[in-house]
């Protein structure tokens, strides 16, 4: 007589008295992210895929969770993480408009070598200026971010109890 527990299907054969164990792919609660390929990203690694998430550890999960190579293997899979795929374009924006800061900032004002040498710029018009910002806005603001951001997490945490 087959019986359900939770995504796995046991069905007993009549000629044996060894139950087997198949796992049901005809659930609608199937674990995994949705297998449609037409559906949009935010929806395949965003939101739409949380309630397919495990919330609750195994001793196996853990045990890997805890492995000291765990630092490797998350570099290893980093862009294949949702996360990631969530966050590329914004990442890949400010990654790019960085670059093209610093090297821009190399090409109109020269830099300085690991041996400390400076050497000259390679555009020396005189349209051609450094790009920068201040630092004093981010020194002033940065202890009352700080204070702002713990309160935050302090009454979240509350609140979440």
């Amino acid at each position: 007589m087959p019986s359900t527990y939770a995504f796995v299907t046991k069905t007993q054969s009549l000629l044996t008295t060894k139950p087997t164990t198949q796992i049901s792919r005809s659930s609608s609660l199937s674990m995994g992210p949705p297998s449609d390929p037409s559906a949009p990203l935010t929806e395949q690694y965003g939101e739409g895929s949380r309630k397919y998430r495990r919330t609750v550890y195994t001793h196996d999960q853990w045990v890997k969770h805890r492995s000291p190579d765990r630092f490797v293997n998350n570099l290893g899979t980093l862009f294949q993480s949702g996360i990631y795929k969530q966050v590329a374009r914004e990442v890949f924006f400010t990654v790019s408009i960085a670059a093209s800061v610093c090297v821009w900032n190399v090409l109109v004002g020269g830099y300085q070598d690991f041996s400390g040498a400076m050497h000259d710029p390679v555009i020396q018009e005189s349209w051609a200026i450094k790009v920068g910002m201040p630092l004093e806005p981010f020194t002033i603001l940065s202890p009352s971010l700080g204070l702002l951001l713990g309160e935050f997490l302090s009454s979240l945490s509350y609140f979440l109890q």
